[in-house]
């Protein structure tokens, strides 16, 4: 499996393409799941109106670095959380060859993902695995959350069996607060954390770390 970790749908932009270009082809198949979303979306006129090709709001940025590295609209396949079955999510998986996991809330994400037992489907998947902020921290087997504008409080939480050795704040600015909790983490559980910056991301290939454009490291 190869992981590609980032904070934002920019992956196709100069300091990542000459690494990531190397990974994705013009013939993969791709998945969007769009689990991270807020109760605001609760129907699927509501998830039509964020997501669709014909008037989703966050369509044409999601799919953007995919059509940079020459993939067709037609091969780029999305998860319906309101009308596809779980069985239609496991055949889309399957028929995948890269998973985008989107920006968002993180513990929605990973409940929904458990709501459709799509949990070892994930970690089991042979593709490449691409998360943007939300989607990225839920590849990390125990995540941490920052506050922020979406949770008032710091957290511990369980995402998926992938990244077991780092984990990561995404969106990174250098600011006090996020360096407070940078240093808690070191502190109470991991050597290691990659602050990945609006235009920074992680390539794991196969246990290979290989860091792209503005990404800091912070160690024990």
């Amino acid at each position: 499996m190869i992981n590609m970790l980032f904070s934002e749908y920019n992956f196709h932009e100069n300091w990542a393409k000459d690494v990531v270009g190397k990974y994705i082809n013009f013939s993969d198949r791709i998945l969007i799941i769009p689990f991270s979303f807020s109760e605001k979306i609760s129907s699927d006129d509501k998830w039509q109106k964020s997501y669709s090709k014909s008037n989703g709001k966050y369509y044409e940025s999601i799919v953007i670095p995919f059509k940079n590295y020459g993939i067709k609209e037609e091969n780029i396949n999305w998860i319906n959380y309101f009308k596809d079955a779980k069985e239609d999510a496991k055949v889309k998986i399957r028929n995948s060859d890269i998973i985008l996991l989107t920006g968002g809330l993180p513990d929605k994400m990973m409940s929904r993902i458990k709501e459709f037992d799509l949990i070892e489907d994930i970690e089991s998947f042979r593709g490449i695995i691409i998360g943007s902020s939300a989607g990225a921290m839920v590849q990390v087997s125990e995540y941490h959350i920052t506050p922020d504008a979406d949770y008032d409080t710091f957290s511990y939480n369980s995402g998926l069996n992938i990244i077991n050795n780092f984990d990561i704040e995404v969106h990174y600015e250098g600011t006090e607060l996020e360096n407070k909790y940078i240093k808690k983490v070191l502190e109470e559980k991991k050597d290691k954390i990659y602050a990945i910056t609006n235009s920074g991301g992680i390539v794991v290939d196969n246990g290979n770390i290989i860091l792209l454009g503005n990404t800091i490291t912070f160690s024990n």
